[in-house]
């Protein structure tokens, strides 16, 4: 027995032994995420059936969160990836909205505006905005990142400025970002570097947007592989394009003109720019194999820019979505190749959703329709000059935010007769459900509101809105086709959330989450910390 005891007590040691020395598991070497502008999380149950590529992959193969969504109002770009990035919500982070009105500068401001913030432009072109993350109140993933391991390499690639900035952070020699202009000029500014990169130059001398011109947007599989029709009401016909396949890339003039970037943009040709570079980048720069962790971000467009026009249940948006699921499928067998298919870790979610074009949805048998804009300002401003007497009142209304003229809002503090009939007036408004003040806003008591909790969520002093004006359900305040977003609404709020590859356990998880988790768990699998994280870690989908 002794022997026995003995020989047991040697096999028991040299287990601990092996396992003591066993290494330890490895961080990721690169870190990914992709957001894919105005993704309903419906889509995935509506539309996978249709994806063979990458999307399918990381749906059936990653961690997939079905129940995520923003807790948020103001459910719109700017706010949504900066929620990603930072782990943090709009109340904390400062992006209440894609855009707010700066009384003292007498202007509408974008909110990744910076004055100071020279552009950079690649390929020979002419820079003519300014763009930083100079308003972002709190450190994004990327900027923790680079802080804490500092010889990691940080490149963000989008359309617009707001989402690539809001992915990358701060500027730092080692960070690249990217973005399109209005015009169609590919830039970044001196946030980021004093002279363009070689490898971004390279490429966007080598696929030039006015390569495009002339191109013919139509559907990459028959029209019956397709659910709904290609001609639903209340869809957009946008200048050159008609509701119906297929779309084609020109202008008038016959030249590359603004009216062709702007068909660009709203095309599937915008997706392939923002894949193709980061790819580009991604072997250029050898990510995933210097020793460190690094970053990859990329926002794809074309889902917003088309489903703006053409609504969620469009042919259009289906195909947008067919040609992502591919691109992601060639991104994920670069990374296969290039890092190994077990050393990066990649997390996939939406800014923001989409209402069903109204039309659609009354067809359906809902309450839907569009709240008219002029009925809004006219509303306030009446029911105001009755109150206050004359004068101009009404300052403007951006997405759901309603700015009133400088000092108004001052003197409304002590009128709560005017706050309560300028409200009223607004409720009586044709499709308009529900409306709060500011003071409601900045109010430290609970509420059981969950409308009021959640539009708390966006309140900054100094960027939100006057009045919040909610409109009812499937009703939207825009002109006469298409659709938009940024309610509270489920619709609006629900995305995705997929986190894939190193340190992942696969499934789907009906747990609450929300974008905000994203930051906090990637910072926990590659060993760092988000200290100003709001989100949680989502560690039910990290394997122990």
């Amino acid at each position: 027995m002794r022997t026995r005891l003995a020989t047991c007590v040697a096999i028991a040691l040299a287990v601990a032994l092996t396992v003591a020395a066993a290494p330890q598991a490895q961080p990721p070497r690169l870190v990914v995420i992709i957001v894919i502008d105005q993704m309903r999380a419906d889509y995935i149950d509506r539309y996978a059936h249709q994806w063979t590529g990458g999307l399918k992959r990381l749906v059936e193969r990653g961690a997939h969160f079905t129940r995520a969504a923003y807790p948020y109002g103001g459910t719109v770009t700017c706010p949504g990836h900066s929620t990603i990035s930072t782990g943090t919500f709009p109340a904390s982070h400062g992006m209440v909205n894609n855009e707010w009105v700066d009384w003292k500068a007498r202007q509408v401001v974008r909110c990744m505006h910076d004055p100071d913030a020279q552009p950079v432009a690649f390929g020979g072109g002419t820079g003519r905005e300014f763009h930083s993350p100079r308003n972002m109140l709190r450190p994004t993933f990327a900027d923790e990142l680079r802080r804490q391991s500092r010889r990691s390499r940080v490149v963000s690639v989008a359309l617009k400025p707001r989402s690539a900035i809001a992915l990358a952070g701060r500027g730092s020699p080692n960070t690249i970002a990217v973005w399109e202009e209005d015009d169609g000029t590919i830039a970044t500014s001196q946030a980021y570097t004093r002279t363009p990169w070689p490898e971004v130059d390279q490429f966007v001398r080598a696929h030039p947007l006015a390569a495009a011109y002339g191109e013919t947007w139509n559907r990459v599989k028959p029209p019956e592989f397709y659910t709904g029709v290609d001609d639903a009401p209340g869809e957009a016909s946008p200048e050159r394009w008609g509701r119906t396949f297929p779309h084609v890339l020109d202008s008038r003039s016959g030249k590359p003109d603004n009216v062709f970037v702007t068909a660009w943009e709203r095309s599937p040709w915008s997706d392939t720019h923002v894949a193709g570079l980061a790819m580009t980048l991604t072997e250029k720069l050898k990510l995933g194999t210097s020793g460190a962790t690094d970053f990859l971000a990329m926002s794809f467009p074309a889902t917003d820019t088309v489903g703006h026009e053409y609504g969620p249940q469009s042919h259009e948006v289906q195909d947008v979505l067919l040609r992502v699921d591919a691109h992601l499928g060639r991104i994920l067998d670069l990374l296969d190749r290039t890092v190994g298919a077990n050393r990066y870790v990649l997390a996939l979610s939406a800014d923001h959703g989409v209402a069903i074009v109204p039309e659609q949805a009354a067809a359906a048998g809902l309450d839907a329709g569009r709240v008219s804009s002029t009925a809004i300002r006219d509303a306030v401003q009446e029911t105001l000059e009755k109150t206050l007497g004359p004068g101009t009142y009404y300052g403007t209304l951006l997405n759901l935010q309603l700015f009133l003229q400088p000092g108004v809002a001052a003197t409304l503090r002590s009128r709560p007769d005017a706050i309560a009939a300028v409200k009223s007036a607004l409720l009586a408004t044709t499709g308009v459900g529900q409306v709060y003040w500011r003071g409601e806003l900045a109010a430290p008591a609970l509420t059981t509101d969950p409308f009021l909790a959640a539009w708390r969520l966006s309140y900054v002093a100094d960027r939100t809105g006057d009045f919040i004006v909610i409109p009812k359900p499937n009703w939207l305040i825009r002109s006469a086709s298409g659709t938009t977003h940024g309610s509270p609404y489920e619709y609006d709020r629900r995305v995705p959330v997929i986190l894939f590859g190193a340190g992942v356990r696969p499934g789907r998880y009906a747990t609450a989450a929300s974008p905000a988790d994203i930051a906090p768990t990637l910072a926990s699998l590659v060993g760092i910390r988000m200290p100003a994280a709001e989100g949680r870690i989502l560690t039910e989908a990290i394997v122990k």
